[in-house]
């Protein structure tokens, strides 16, 4: 597998991946951890890459997964229909054991992809204590935007799981179908990495040398006309009125038109209530793709906003995942100097 990224140009980065540090996976789903850094944490965070099509993802998997089911863990395979149906037919009779998800379905938007393993999380933990996951964030005709959006989420991941519950996850990344830079970006989120059946400590894992980002840089600025409104408190009725007008007028389904509505509604109310008290809304189509955006002057720095269930009792984090509930993708940029929060609905949900 070393020659597949020598071939490719990524000698340079995989260089950076400790040789002697090794560990059977099998052998880690059991227990038992590698000498590196990352076996201080219950979390074990690998990225596996593969090529070959269903070919390669199931050498990749297949082995893991059988030993998990016959250590009776817990297992949760979310990946596109196709891989899916490879690794069912693959597994036999034993693919009863293993839980399947569609993740262009259920993680269309990245920011609910943290939410779904932390309910398998704590489903299994009423069990033996043993689980395994299996999450291809990444996959071909993603958007742009999207994958940018994934990468944030790999990162996020080693946050929201830090010092929980031990369990294994395995995030497949296609190297025939994902461009190279998607793949370098990837790999310095994950602690380990697998290839050949084993689990390499990750030198260039960058997480551990400072925490994650999630909310660094800045967005793409909008291309097509704009839709703009600067708002305060007292505008809240009319930051609805024009996301509704606008949005039926770009031929939105109903439905999704009271979706988008909602959700800039919790945004534009964050920032009222923590932007400093006004904000400005901007909204605009890029192909089948309607966007909304509110800036303010607050700072985001909880990294997880949007990406954990609030508490029923809770004063605060609603909006954000409310927001990421009814949107196809939830971008979130914040500096000191202010923030802004974009939201993309497909015309045509996929």
């Amino acid at each position: 597998m070393y020659a597949i990224y020598a071939a490719r140009g990524y000698t340079e980065e995989i260089e950076g991946v400790s040789q002697e540090l090794t560990t059977s996976r099998v052998a880690a789903l059991e227990g038992e951890s590698s000498s590196c850094e990352h076996a201080a944490s219950s979390f074990r965070h690998e990225m596996l890459f593969y090529e070959d099509g269903d070919h390669g993802f199931l050498d990749g998997t297949l082995d893991l997964v059988e030993s998990a089911i016959a250590a009776q863990a817990a297992v949760y395979v979310a990946v596109t229909p196709a891989r899916a149906v490879a690794l069912r037919e693959a597994l036999g009779d034993h693919a009863e054991r293993v839980h399947f998800a569609d993740m262009p379905r259920l993680g269309r938007n990245p920011a609910r992809i943290i939410p779904m393993w932390q309910a398998f999380v704590s489903e299994r933990a009423s069990g033996n204590g043993r689980a395994l996951g299996i999450g291809e964030a990444a996959w071909a005709g993603r958007s742009a935007a999207e994958l940018a959006e994934c990468e944030r989420h790999e990162a996020l991941l080693n946050v929201a799981f830090a010092g929980g519950p031990a369990w294994h996850m395995l995030c497949p990344y296609d190297l025939d179908a994902l461009e190279d830079h998607v793949i370098v970006a990837a790999k310095h989120m994950h602690p380990l990495l697998s290839w050949d059946g084993e689990s390499h400590d990750n030198e260039d894992y960058a997480c551990a040398h400072e925490p994650p980002r999630p909310f660094a840089g800045t967005l793409p600025p909008p291309r097509g006309p704009l839709e703009e409104l600067e708002f305060a408190s007292a505008d809240l009725a009319q930051v609805r009125h024009l996301v509704s007008d606008w949005a039926r007028a770009q031929e939105l389904p109903g439905d999704a038109v009271d979706e988008l509505v909602l959700a800039v509604d919790e945004l534009a109310t964050n920032s009222i209530r923590y932007g400093g008290g006004a904000g400005t809304l901007r909204c605009w189509r890029e192909a089948d793709i309607l966007q909304c955006e509110v800036q303010d002057a607050g700072w985001i720095t909880t990294p997880l906003v949007g990406r954990t269930r609030p508490a029923s009792d809770a004063h605060s984090g609603r909006g954000m995942w409310l927001a990421n509930q009814l949107c196809d993708l939830v971008q979130i940029r914040s500096t000191p100097a202010g923030s802004v929060v974009r939201v993309h609905k497909l015309i045509a949900p996929q």
